[in-house]
């Protein structure tokens, strides 16, 4: 037996909001991938910079999702002249 047009509706609207899962999905993935490697960037300058940063700091750099922030963090580190310095930036 075929299905009905109802029946035929609701599979095409479950298939049609899966796959509009998956995009967003996929692009929250992509982001949240950017800001980690946008953290680890800033991470990475600060150690060659100025030195190791503590585990607090680096937990603070890494929980940040905001790409926009973590461009202007990066810009920081790159003319920051302490840990210390860098810190307040946070804030």
């Amino acid at each position: 037996m075929s299905p009905s047009a109802a029946e035929t509706y609701w599979n095409e609207a479950a298939i049609q909001g899966e796959a509009r899962g998956i995009e967003k999905g996929e692009a929250r993935g992509i982001e949240k991938g950017k800001a980690i490697g946008e953290a680890n960037a800033i991470i990475r300058m600060l150690r060659r910079r100025v030195g190791e940063p503590p585990a607090r700091l680096r937990n603070r750099i890494m929980s940040i999702q905001s790409i926009d922030k973590l461009d202007e963090l990066l810009d920081f580190a790159f003319t920051c002249v302490s840990l210390g310095e860098f810190a307040t930036a946070l804030n």
